[in-house]
């Protein structure tokens, strides 16, 4: 499994100690992106801080990553797929900051995992899913063929 992946304006790569600021005030401090996620918003850095430890420990055997800003290479999001049954992948949770919205990142961010899972890891099916109320994920998603 690679650890890094890139696209036009996206670097894929796993968590790293020094994400903590820019992961912080790009994506986990935000309630509204965090509205339509599995996790609750940090309230301070010793909680991110807290977050980040247990993120690197599961990024690393998984296809989950940290998305970076490729021109200022700060921490945006978060992004993962995982193979449900042999040659099955299901998006495990894809989200940018408020301020990456509307850039047509996320559909970037999104196409780049499935031709990842496509031509690297032969993936023959790709499922995404998002809360109903997500309506800016339920568009990226149908921009992307689902």
């Amino acid at each position: 499994m690679q650890t890094k992946i890139e696209s036009k304006d996206l670097i894929l790569d796993k968590a790293k100690l020094e994400d903590l600021n820019d992961i912080f005030n790009n994506f986990w401090s935000q309630k509204d992106t965090a509205q339509y996620m599995l996790w609750k918003p940090c309230e301070s850095l010793l909680e991110a801080k807290g977050s980040l430890e247990k993120i690197i420990c599961f990024q690393k055997d998984k296809l989950a990553y940290f998305v970076y800003d490729k021109n200022t290479r700060q921490a945006i999001g978060i992004a993962g797929m995982q193979e449900i049954k042999p040659g099955v992948f299901e998006d495990c949770g894809i989200g940018i900051g408020n301020k990456y919205v509307g850039r047509g990142l996320g559909k970037q961010l999104l196409m780049t995992l499935i031709n990842y899972c496509k031509n690297e890891l032969k993936a023959k099916k790709i499922i995404c899913s998002c809360f109903t109320e997500n309506v800016p994920s339920a568009k990226m998603q149908k921009a992307c063929g689902f």
